[in-house]
């Protein structure tokens, strides 16, 4: 069933959001960019942020590839019951999922590597916009690792909620410091 473009143009947008958030974490001194609470996280901010501007893209990968029906976007498939569940709730419970290897982060993000990772996360981001309209009549899905096969409206929306998810574990350590 064809998705609505006004919908993903809106959750695109809403994205959008989200890397402006991450912009505006990039002017943080570098102590506030390295500062870790082993008892919220053992990943630094600046950890979290290379974890949400690469897991983003990956997740606009998906879109794209679902836009092009390209390999390994396919026809066939379910979201998981546990993919509903963060989609219906919007978040992600805290400490119960581990990144997958791709997502995560060096053991130290250096400002250069953090300014690179945002960076070309940013223009997966500019590039979507440009096959929203392809996407939103693509049946296609892709699968994630762990929620099952997500048409274009749930990466997106995934990206927002696991994006919103980092952005909270930030603030607490920022309380706890």
């Amino acid at each position: 069933m064809p998705l609505s473009i006004d919908k993903l143009n809106s959750l695109h947008q809403a994205l959008g959001e989200r890397y402006d958030r991450l912009a505006g974490l990039m002017h943080r001194s570098e102590d506030e960019l390295q500062l870790t609470v082993d008892a919220i996280s053992s990943w630094s901010v600046a950890e979290q942020m290379h974890h949400i501007a690469s897991s983003t893209a990956l997740m606009l990968a998906g879109v794209m590839r679902i836009a092009g029906q390209v390999s390994p976007a396919k026809l066939e498939g379910r979201i998981s019951a546990m993919g509903r569940a963060v989609l219906m709730s919007g978040r992600f419970p805290r400490g119960k999922g581990k990144a997958p290897a791709r997502t995560m982060p060096p053991e130290t993000v250096s400002r250069e590597e953090l300014e690179t990772a945002v960076a070309r996360s940013r223009r997966m981001y500019d590039s979507v916009a440009e096959v929203l309209e392809k996407a939103a009549v693509s049946d296609w899905k892709v699968e994630h690792p762990y929620f099952g096969m997500l048409n274009a409206e749930q990466w997106l929306k995934l990206a927002a909620i696991h994006a919103d998810h980092h952005f909270r574990i930030i603030e607490d350590i920022d309380s706890a410091a």
